[in-house]
């Protein structure tokens, strides 16, 4: 809604200082355009955590704890499509469970993206680092190490 608001604020400014409408309209349906993309109503790349779960059951499967509007998500989801990364994007404003583990995981807060890998071996996820690097080096071991003290996905951050 804000960037709307700018975005008719802006194009209102244009048209009064005479620089006409097409320019303003240009910018009206520019800044639109912005706003859909960042929407938490825009329903993009989202699977259930329970089905997730169910598949993780015979191998490790990482896992993207996102948010609409999000640009670190989305900048991550960008990345690792790049590289062709298996990944499973949970969108925690969707799905109450992962929220749960998202918050659990981040001392309380919602912070996104939050990278975890569910492997049948141990009792909870294990955090990895929220960047290509991490998700690749997670997809690409076959073994684990045995999970450390959760750790926040921020530290991680490059």
């Amino acid at each position: 809604m804000a960037v709307l608001a700018l975005g008719c604020a802006i194009a209102w400014t244009l048209v009064g200082f005479g620089h006409g409408v097409p320019l303003a309209t240009a910018v009206l349906l520019g800044l639109a355009a912005v706003a859909l993309w960042n929407s938490p109503l825009r329903a993009t790349g989202h699977e259930p955590l329970a089905a997730v779960r169910s598949r993780a059951a015979f191998e490790n499967a990482v896992v993207v704890l996102w948010r609409p509007g999000c640009a670190y998500s989305s900048a991550l989801r960008r990345r690792a499509a790049r590289e062709g990364l298996k990944v499973h994007w949970v969108n925690i404003w969707r799905d109450e469970g992962a929220y749960e583990l998202c918050c659990s995981i981040n001392r309380g807060s919602e912070e996104t993206p939050t990278a975890v890998v569910l492997d049948p071996r141990h009792g909870g996820p294990i955090v990895i680092p929220a960047s290509v690097p991490g998700i690749r080096e997670a997809t690409s071991a076959r073994a684990l190490p045995a999970p450390r003290a959760l750790q926040s996905p921020r530290t991680f951050r490059r």
